[in-house]
């Protein structure tokens, strides 16, 4: 089975199963893999292309990581960021996040958007979020 089949599997898996919670994860898996995502935007922007493998995820995690979860709090973490006055500008320095942002949102609550439903807003409380992150700092 090749990692683009198991990766879709997985995606299935995650967007399919019941509940709505996304698990928590580990804070250092979040940072490696927003870590790993961030470098592969630069690269892309850059001009370089190519193909991520699912493995290339599994490699960022942990072993036994729920790398789909990971994935999908580290996607949250981009979309913040490119937001009109990004929430996470306080704790964001040359590209870099502070440990307590991966640390709270690797564990705060956030929600499955299901494929084709149309949503306004994000599937967490960003001022929260946000509010949440500046206690820790």
């Amino acid at each position: 089975m090749t990692d683009r089949i198991s990766w879709a599997m997985a995606l299935h898996d995650f967007f399919g199963a019941r509940g709505n919670d996304v698990a928590a994860v580990k804070p250092n898996d979040l940072r490696n893999l927003w870590t790993m995502m961030r470098d592969l935007q630069a690269s892309a922007q850059a001009g370089q292309s190519g193909t991520i493998s699912g493995g290339l995820y599994e490699r960022a995690c942990s072993p036994g990581a729920n790398v789909v979860a990971v994935w999908y709090r580290a996607s949250i973490l981009g979309v913040l960021q490119t937001l009109p006055g990004n929430p996470l500008t306080p704790w964001s320095h040359e590209g870099e996040l502070d440990d307590a942002v991966f640390q709270i949102a690797a564990t705060f609550p956030m929600k499955k958007l299901p494929v084709g439903l149309v949503k306004n807003g994000l599937p967490c409380d960003v001022q929260e979020l946000v509010k949440q992150i500046g206690a820790r700092t």
